[in-house]
């Protein structure tokens, strides 16, 4: 359903009472879910970003985990753009209201440095789980990397007299 109601937004002129329409005949219907926004209206305008993911947020991992979510998480979606537009890779991101860490783990995991502040102790301490995750996730070589590390084997140069007996 939303799949569809994204290609009719894309195709038509957004129409406010013909949208509470649908959603009407959809919950008449017992069709309407509460979990997510069924009728997400496209923009045509590219200074506004309707394809955001409102689900993907750090808060699902934190229910993976059977810890607390937060009241309100931020969408990775956003993040990486906003961190792909006002940053370079090595710059040092901040964000002064950390919540989950989402911007400082996103920083990371785009080769950034990320830091935060944030006045809850439980949501800095599940923040800083998924900063750790992200270095560690960051920290380990590619097969690219490998291909492009010097070679170990020595050389007979390398090799003492000791060594050859």
């Amino acid at each position: 359903m939303p799949k569809a109601f994204r290609a009719y937004s894309d195709a038509t002129v957004y129409d406010h009472e013909e949208t509470v329409a649908i959603g009407e005949v959809l919950q008449s219907k017992d069709r309407l879910p509460t979990e997510y926004m069924a009728l997400a209206p496209v923009s045509h305008s590219p200074w506004i970003w309707s394809d955001v993911v409102r689900m993907k947020t750090l808060n699902g991992s934190q229910s993976r985990r059977n810890v607390e979510l937060h009241i309100c998480p931020l969408q990775i979606d956003i993040v990486d753009r906003l961190i792909d537009r006002y940053s370079n890779p090595g710059d040092v991101v901040y964000d002064p209201f950390g919540g989950l860490m989402t911007v400082p783990y996103r920083a990371i995991a785009k080769g950034r440095f990320g830091m935060a502040s944030e006045l809850n102790a439980t949501s800095f301490k599940d923040g800083l789980y998924y900063c750790r995750e992200a270095e560690a996730k960051r920290n380990v070589p590619s097969l690219f990397d490998l291909l492009e590390a010097p070679s170990i084997e020595p050389s007979l140069d390398d090799l003492t007299s000791e060594a050859v007996r």
